[in-house]
């Protein structure tokens, strides 16, 4: 059974910390509280609280006092500042130094306990979050380069992947569209011996006949209409190096035979000409199709299917490895936001997980980087992911009226912001209508 969450009262006002004590108590939180700062202070230790309510003006510690004792012993406890209408600037003041937000009095119960369940989802994706920076941390400390995982199956992959770098060896690599394909061939690539020459990549499926096989081998001046110059071709570039042929699965067979010859041989002509040119170049060929089927109906050649599947690498499609989703979520919301602190909400995090990602990594980087633009407030809701994977875990979005989407970013913006004019610009409004706004809200 799951433990309550730990809640801390502190309020030196009798009747507002029975209240506030009974409160939490009816929602199941197991409760402690203390009239006194200083006795409250020698109750925090890590791990012992969830969450904190502390109240601003007391004696004989004020609450800012109190707040960074709590931070101090137990960073991880969100902590909320309750606070009279007079003193709102103080509580502003209390943010940039670690609250999570405050509450103002006179408060009612269904208010309270509102924004008690918000806070406690606000700890709980905090927990989540350092739980996915460690682990996150980990998978990048196995060093696959530009891969992130923990998947045991994946690992394997790469772990194969790594040990054939330095052969010369052809690899194939097998799985669905966007399962990180390329990222593998790099990966190979980076660790090969070949690391300083050029790599090289080709999309097989993007050209047709004529001019996949001139984008290949090169060709010479009057080879066909538009051969105006002599141009080399992908091979000559890869000298020393690595190709990638992605999509090899869509090579016309008259391409294939040319690249058999290459692969047998070392050598091959350029569209147009008879001189034989030779290279050295390692071969790594990826596809999303069944070539064992594609040879059955004689739309890939056998011999050459040979050629290239050396070492055959299968990568697991996303679903496959749910594990891997939430910390590639972290890592692509890190990237995508630039710095700027953004979190998902507990809501969206579930969504995500439960989607099958028929596009596999590739739709997740997509999906992210879409939330991260949306979520202005810093914070991606289940409405800022596409209807199919809110779907996915029937994902309701979190529900806020236009104005306290705007109080909360002002409030945001104010907190981060150097000054008032600096927070007028970040949030494209002039000062005198940010002083209005402001006195609208009560901020």
């Amino acid at each position: 059974m799951e433990s309550p969450p730990t809640v801390l009262v502190v309020d030196d006002e009798p009747h507002i910390l029975k209240t506030l004590r009974l409160a939490f108590e009816a929602l199941g939180y197991a409760v402690t509280a203390h009239g006194r700062p200083h006795e409250a202070i020698e109750e925090v230790a890590p791990g012992r609280f969830d969450l904190a309510f502390v109240d601003l003006m007391m004696q004989p510690l004020d609450g800012m006092t109190v707040l960074r004792e709590i931070l101090r012993r137990a960073p991880e406890t969100t902590v909320v500042m309750i606070t009279a209408h007079g003193s709102i600037e103080t509580a502003v003041e209390a943010m940039r130094e670690g609250a999570y937000y405050y509450l103002q009095k006179p408060f009612d119960l269904a208010e309270l306990r509102a924004f008690a369940a918000r806070a406690l989802d606000h700890h709980r994706l905090r927990q989540e979050v350092r739980r996915l920076r460690a682990r996150l941390a980990e998978a990048r400390q196995a060093d696959y380069g530009p891969i992130v995982t923990q998947d045991a199956a994946m690992r394997e992959v790469l772990d194969l992947a790594v040990g054939v770098a330095d052969a010369t060896i052809s690899v194939l690599l097998e799985g669905e569209s966007g399962t990180g394909k390329e990222g593998v061939a790099t990966l190979i690539h980076e660790r090969s011996d070949r690391a300083r020459k050029p790599f090289v990549r080709v999309n097989c499926a993007a050209l047709p006949e004529n001019l996949l096989e001139s984008e290949l081998f090169g060709h010479v001046r009057g080879a066909f209409t538009g051969a105006v110059k002599d141009r080399q071709g992908r091979f000559e570039a890869a000298d020393g190096g690595t190709i990638l042929l992605d999509e090899i699965g869509e090579m016309p067979p008259g391409v294939q035979a040319k690249l058999l010859r290459v692969l047998q041989e070392g050598e091959f002509e350029r569209v147009g000409e008879t001189k034989s040119r030779r290279v050295n170049v390692r071969v790594i060929a990826a596809t999303n199709r069944d070539l064992e089927a594609a040879m059955r109906e004689r739309t890939f050649r056998e011999d050459l299917f040979y050629r290239i599947a050396g070492v055959r690498l299968r990568l697991p499609p996303l679903r496959e490895r749910p594990g891997d989703v939430p910390l590639l979520v972290q890592h692509f919301v890190e990237r995508f936001s630039k710095g700027t602190p953004v979190e998902v909400s507990l809501e969206a995090l579930r969504a995500l997980r439960a989607y099958r990602w028929p596009g596999n990594v590739r739709e997740l980087i997509n999906v992210i980087e879409r939330a991260v633009v949306l979520a202005r407030g810093g914070r991606i809701l289940p409405q800022h992911l596409p209807a199919e994977v809110r779907e996915a875990d029937g994902a309701t979005p979190e529900l806020l009226s236009l104005e306290e989407m705007e109080k909360r970013h002002i409030m945001q913006v104010l907190v981060h912001a150097r000054d008032y004019d600096e927070a007028a610009r970040i949030l494209g409004i002039d000062p005198t209508t940010l002083w209005r706004k402001r006195k609208r809200y009560g901020l």
